[in-house]
C-alpha cells in the first residue's frame, strides 16, 4: 500500500489548506487548484480508458472505448481552460512533478503495477 505517498499528501493538503484560510480569497483560490486536480484527473483517466480498451484490448466497442471518451475529454479541456490561471499553473506544476516522478521510477526499474487480487 503507498501509505508513505498518502502521507506525503495529507501533509502538503493541511499545510496548504491552513495557509490559503489566512488569505483574502484563499478558500476560492485552493477550491479552483483541487477542481484542476480533480478534472486533471479525468482528462487522464480517458486517455487511458482510450489506451487500455482500444489498444491493448482490441475493443471493437468504438462508442464505449473511443467516441465517448473522447467528447469526455473534449469537454472537460474547456473547463480546464476557463479556470483560474493560478490554478492551472500550479496544478500544471504538481502534474509535471508527478510525471517526472513516474520517469523517474521506470528508469530506476520500479514499474508501477497494481495489485492482482484485493484482501
Amino acid at each position: 500500500m503507498p501509505v508513505n505517498a498518502t502521507l506525503a499528501v495529507a501533509a502538503i493538503s493541511l499545510i496548504l489548506g491552513v495557509y490559503m484560510s489566512t488569505r483574502e480569497n484563499g478558500i476560492g483560490e485552493l477550491a479552483s487548484l483541487v477542481n484542476f486536480g480533480a478534472m486533471s484527473a479525468f482528462l487522464l483517466l480517458h486517455i487511458a480508458v482510450v489506451v487500455h480498451y482500444l489498444i491493448r484490448q482490441r475493443s471493437r466497442n468504438y462508442w464505449a472505448h473511443l467516441v465517448a471518451p473522447v467528447i469526455g475529454f473534449a469537454v472537460l479541456v474547456a473547463v480546464v481552460i476557463n479556470q483560474n490561471v493560478a490554478a492551472q499553473w500550479v496544478g500544471g506544476i504538481w502534474l509535471a512533478l508527478g510525471l517526472v516522478v513516474l520517469g523517474g521510477s521506470y528508469l530506476m526499474g520500479r514499474k508501477p503495477a497494481l495489485p492482482t487480487e484485493v484482501k
